[in-house]
């Protein structure tokens, strides 16, 4: 088999990640027979800075490399460096609307232990003795495919995630954060309140008809003052946005936010239930985790829109309340409205706050690394990334996990 000829931007044909604390025999088992066809593999123990940022260079590296072999086992799973690799390979692969991924699976890990994400994917079992090395060079020579090939139902995301855009969250956005200082400052909830909107997006892309349905702590206040544009022959139409109230037993105090579900999910919520459409739950889970990156991708590079919402992402159980909802809005409200009062607010502030976060949905891969800040410290058995912000300032971020 012949040599793949790297295009584009590629330097290498592979990146290696694996477990360094029990996976780097495999690994280099793997990289001393792909490299003896004249390969190029980027490998961490060797290819790495002395002293420089592992995660930028991980960033890097992966953007440089046409495939990611992901050697998977049940350690890598736990490895908060090994989910971070899985992270930005994911990312980086979507970003560049092609398949590169090659999970090689060690360790009697099962397709069903892996992220959701990597589970459509073809993997390999590697043999002890190397007998099916032939089929990771193969894996990592044939020509490129494109997620739609792994999606038969075609690519809902991206349709859904501009016609949210252009149809309600472009008209909605731009004026909000004044219109939620008018309301704050008529019914004296100021300090607790954020001038964002929540956009909420369960898991199971299951929208109940009210977000005061999720828990008691919950009510519906009201709306901010209508806004109505003419819009596709319908004169006047009229965009309503509902504000909540959220009760802080702790503090014995109630905060108060715009809030509402992404509505144009339950689309796929209902297709999952119709076998008519051929979506399977698989599907749905990387169709919603494009629909974010595309959607977070389309505002943030609006500077009208860019800093006036944030998603929250969230384990859901489908048809049951979910107990953890009431705490993941209350601290997202808080860390807005510290944010707001301290002038710190920077676009990236849809960070990945909840620690119901998973690898398994579409929150996973969003955290880009080297725009805007460095990661100082990836500390060995936090979920969490360190970086300084726009203003200097150290900032944690939790990482997306299992």
């Amino acid at each position: 088999m012949s040599v793949p000829v790297l295009r584009h931007s590629h330097k290498y044909h592979a990146f290696i990640s694996y477990c360094a604390d029990t996976d780097t025999s495999h690994a280099k088992r793997i990289l001393e027979a792909i490299e003896r066809r004249d390969i190029k593999c980027f490998f961490g123990e060797r290819d790495f800075m002395p002293g420089g940022c592992r995660a930028d260079e991980i960033v890097e590296a992966i953007h440089l490399s046409k495939n990611v072999i992901l050697v998977i086992s049940p350690a890598s799973l736990q490895s908060e460096w090994s989910k971070f690799e899985m992270l930005m390979a994911v990312d980086d692969s979507h970003k560049r609307n092609t398949v590169c991924l090659v999970p090689v699976l060690v360790g009697g890990v099962n397709v069903v232990d892996l992220p959701a994400p990597l589970r459509p994917l073809t993997c390999i079992e590697l043999k002890e003795d190397l007998q099916n090395i032939e089929e990771i060079i193969r894996a990592i020579s044939k020509p490129e495919d494109t997620w739609e090939t792994l999606l038969p139902v075609g690519n809902l995301a991206h349709g859904f995630a501009w016609g949210y855009y252009y149809g309600y969250l472009k008209i909605i956005l731009p004026e909000l954060d004044k219109r939620v200082r008018d309301w704050r400052r008529e019914n004296k909830v100021e300090g607790r309140m954020s001038e964002k909107t929540f956009l909420l997006l369960p898991q199971s892309c299951r929208c109940k008809d009210s977000i005061s349905d999720e828990s008691p702590l919950i009510k519906h206040r009201g709306h901010l003052p209508i806004l109505t544009q003419n819009r596709a022959g319908v004169i006047e139409r009229q965009y309503k946005n509902s504000i909540y109230s959220i009760l802080d037993e702790e503090e014995n105090e109630e905060y108060y936010f715009v809030g509402e579900y992404i509505g144009v999910i339950h689309t796929m919520y209902l297709m999952e239930q119709n076998a008519s459409t051929g979506l399977q739950t698989q599907e749905k889970y990387i169709q919603t985790m494009r629909f974010y990156l595309t959607l977070r991708r389309i505002l943030d590079t609006d500077l009208e829109c860019s800093s006036k919402y944030k998603i929250l992402y969230y384990k859901d159980q489908s048809n049951r309340a979910t107990d953890g909802i009431p705490q993941l809005i209350l601290k997202a409200i808080k860390t807005q409205i510290q944010k707001e009062s301290s002038d710190e607010c920077v676009s990236l502030d849809n960070s990945l706050l909840s620690p119901v976060t998973s690898i398994s949905g579409p929150e996973f891969a969003q955290y880009s690394i080297l725009n805007p800040g460095r990661i100082n410290n990836l500390p060995k058995h936090d979920s969490s990334i360190q970086h300084r912000d726009a203003n200097g300032q150290l900032q944690t971020c939790a990482i997306p996990i299992c």
